[in-house]
Order: C-alpha cells, then sequence, then structure tokens
C-alpha cells in the first residue's frame, strides 16, 4: 500500500446501496398531486445532492408550491418519505464490491459515513442491512459534509493526507476539497465532466485503486 491511508470516509446513496433512484421516486410519489409543478419539484430535488430533505420540503412548498409549511406538514412528508423508502432501501442492491469494502476494510482503518439522511432512519438501515458493525461513526443531518470530514480529521488526529472520501456526487467532490481531503467518485447517475479527480465504477474499483495507487493529495482541481 503506497498512500499513507489512515481513515476512509464513504458517502452512502449510490456509493454504498444503490438508492439514488428510489429516494428520486420518491420525491415524485410524494408531490404526484401537483402534476402542474412536479417537472419544478423534481429539478429542484435533482440539482440539490447535498441539501437534506427537510430544506427541500420546506423550499418545495413555499417557493413552488406557495403554500404555508407548518410543522404537522413537515412531519407528514417526512413519514410519507420514510415510509416509501425504508423497505425499498433494505432490500436494495449493495453498489457493487461494497459489502466486501467494507468487510475488508474495518479490519485495517477506521470507516466513517457522510450522508445526509436522518441519525435514527439511518442507523436502523445500516443495522437491517447488516453493515453498522463496520462504521466507526456515521455523521448525519444536521452535519454539513465538509465539517463532518473536519471533525473526522480531529477525531482521528490525522492529517488530510491520511484519508479519502468515496462520493458520488460534485457536492461530495466540493466536500472534500473544502476540507482538503483527496476525492474518488463513484460513477452513479451524476456526472463529474470537468472535474479532475478518479472516477471509477464501484468500490470493488475502488478498493482496487486504493490497492494499488499512489494518491497525490492536494492536486484536484475543477478544471477551467
Amino acid at each position: 500500500m503506497k498512500l499513507p491511508l489512515k481513515v476512509i470516509a464513504l458517502d452512502f446513496d449510490g456509493v454504498v446501496l444503490e438508492t439514488v433512484g428510489i429516494k428520486d421516486w420518491a420525491f415524485k410519489t410524494l408531490f404526484k398531486d401537483h402534476p402542474d409543478h412536479l417537472d419544478e419539484i423534481m429539478a429542484y430535488h435533482l440539482g440539490n445532492n447535498a441539501t437534506i430533505r427537510f430544506d427541500k420540503f420546506k423550499h418545495i412548498t413555499e417557493k413552488i408550491l406557495k403554500q404555508k409549511y407548518t410543522p404537522e406538514l413537515k412531519e407528514s412528508l417526512s413519514r410519507q418519505f420514510a415510509e416509501l423508502t425504508f423497505q425499498r432501501i433494505v432490500e436494495c442492491p449493495f453498489v457493487k464490491g461494497a459489502k466486501e469494502f467494507l468487510e475488508y476494510y474495518y479490519k485495517k482503518f477506521p470507516i466513517y459515513i457522510a450522508t445526509v439522511n436522518p441519525a435514527d432512519e439511518f442507523e436502523r438501515i445500516l443495522k437491517a442491512r447488516n453493515i453498522f458493525q463496520y462504521i466507526t461513526k456515521i455523521y448525519t443531518t444536521p452535519w454539513l459534509k465538509k465539517d463532518a470530514l473536519r471533525d473526522i480529521m480531529k477525531q482521528e488526529k490525522v492529517s488530510a493526507e491520511n484519508m479519502v472520501f468515496v462520493g458520488d456526487s460534485v457536492e461530495d467532490f466540493i466536500a472534500a476539497k473544502d476540507a482538503g481531503i483527496f476525492f474518488i467518485g463513484r460513477q452513479g447517475s451524476k456526472s463529474f465532466e470537468d472535474i479532475d479527480v478518479p472516477v471509477l465504477t464501484d468500490l470493488e474499483a475502488v478498493k482496487n485503486f486504493l490497492e494499488t495507487s499512489r494518491l497525490e493529495t492536494g492536486k484536484q482541481k475543477v478544471s477551467k
């Protein structure tokens, strides 16, 4: 192993589990009674990957539907979203190589997850998928991913060059860049066009990359 790697951080949706399509479907289902606004709602949802669902609900309700966003509506939308998605997430496929990646690396390095999922719901998912035991700590909403990555470095007493973050969106890359951490993109439904990072098909490929490559930290950039 050439990289002085000491800590691994992962996004979850689209990196560990193939959940992205499930949550897109759930948003579309939640607001299906507003067909005249559905295209705008989905464009907003898909264009704001790093925004937590509660903030999305608020924006959609107030800015797109022009309705009042009450605590009762927040609770109702949150409950419906969880009901729509939980079982599907429990049953959806792992990203190729994800389970093996966790089983292999948790014996070598601390593994953290930084996600915009709510904590209680997310812990239930990890336990239902039998991967909770591989994770050192989860960072959920309201943590911003860039702050979570900085806190992980602080907790582990490591520098940025000793850590890698694997994500599936430009927002994940920006969080890693802000924290000074080397980033690896998982190519899914989102594009990394014009971003100078390794983009790999799945976690099997990420494992092979980590085992065989020297990562030149601090040199990733967005092309002009």
